[in-house]
């Protein structure tokens, strides 16, 4: 027998006709224009307010839906928390993250007996070197999901407490990426350096690629910071370098040239719209700053790339020398 809702239709159907601009805009976030019928919310990752449909439509996460999804996305709420507190709204000037008022507590998810699957994904899948794989596993910030086998990347506060959580599918054949209930995204997935250099890519993947990168171009990939943003938000970055010494800061977003619409049109380049924005702000900051753009999508697909590359040498230098010896 299912379980009955504690709304009837009529109420759900009123908390989904509030007005979903002025609830984004009570969070906190700033709005500018996105075009004749729609609203584009400043460093969202690419979100869209539609003004006819009271609908959104978020790029980076290619999701959407109506006022009870926004609050359930962003506000880190189940539905049931979603629609009582559009039933009872007070939009009161707050920050964004307000809207998530006392949140439940990080559980992550059950560890796999062996992680040989997440190991496998990674590396042969990938190409994330080896030694970055092992040591992220180590410091428990990487784990194999029990049943599911996804890849679980975790964040951590200051103080060693598990706040940010991941998930990420480990099969090519199948896509699969979601945050974990009552993570908080303004604490990163890290790879820690001994300088004051941070790399700032979008996801764990990329930063554990750009630490690979730095080790196949032969230098030292353990001295160098890697974060990831988790999405095109800066609130991560803020609250890294607020516990961390860093004076330069890399940025290597994804490179969303081909981006477009649902209607086939162009689409701004997102990643480097971002990357370029992060950089000009932190420089004003005090800080040394650069963009990194990625020649494929994405760093990982620049490592793929490079390690393509270089196995195709490898095979026509061995070619060569075995028509020698012959």
């Amino acid at each position: 027998m299912n379980k009955k809702l504690p709304f009837t239709k009529d109420q759900i159907q009123q908390a989904n006709q509030t007005c979903l601009i002025d609830l984004v805009q009570s969070c906190g976030y700033e709005l500018e224009s996105g075009g004749r019928k729609a609203l584009h919310v400043k460093h969202s990752g690419g979100l869209y307010l539609f003004k006819d449909s009271n609908k959104y439509y978020h790029f980076s996460t290619d999701t959407r839906g109506g006022s009870i999804d926004f609050l359930m996305q962003f506000g880190s709420m189940d539905f049931k928390e979603a629609v009582a507190y559009l039933l009872g709204t007070q939009f009161l000037p707050q920050p964004a993250s307000a809207v998530s008022r006392v949140r439940g507590q990080l559980q992550l998810p059950d560890k796999a007996p062996n992680y040989r699957q997440v190991a496998w994904y990674l590396i042969q899948v990938r190409g994330i070197e080896p030694e970055i794989v092992t040591r992220l596993m180590h410091e428990k910030k990487l784990y194999q999901q029990d049943k599911t086998s996804n890849c679980v990347f975790v964040g951590y506060s200051k103080s060693g407490a598990a706040k940010y959580c991941t998930l990420r599918g480990s099969r090519p054949e199948r896509l699969f990426k979601r945050d974990q209930e009552y993570s908080y995204k303004s604490y990163p997935f890290h790879i820690t350096g001994g300088n004051k250099k941070v790399y700032v890519c979008e996801s764990p993947i990329d930063a554990m690629s750009r630490a690979s990168l730095t080790k196949l171009n032969g230098q030292d990939w353990t001295t160098n910071h890697y974060i990831s943003l988790g999405c095109l938000s800066d609130q991560t970055l803020e609250r890294f370098l607020s516990s961390h010494e860093i004076t330069e800061i890399v940025f290597c977003l994804d490179n969303d040239k081909y981006a477009i619409y649902h209607d086939g049109s162009p689409a701004p380049n997102w990643g480097q719209v971002a990357a370029f924005s992060f950089a000009q702000k932190y420089a004003a900051l005090g800080y040394e700053t650069s963009v990194e753009t990625p020649h494929c999508k994405d760093v990982n697909e620049d490592l793929q790339a490079l390690r393509l590359i270089r196995e195709k040498a490898r095979q026509i230098t061995g070619s060569v020398e075995s028509s020698y010896e012959r």
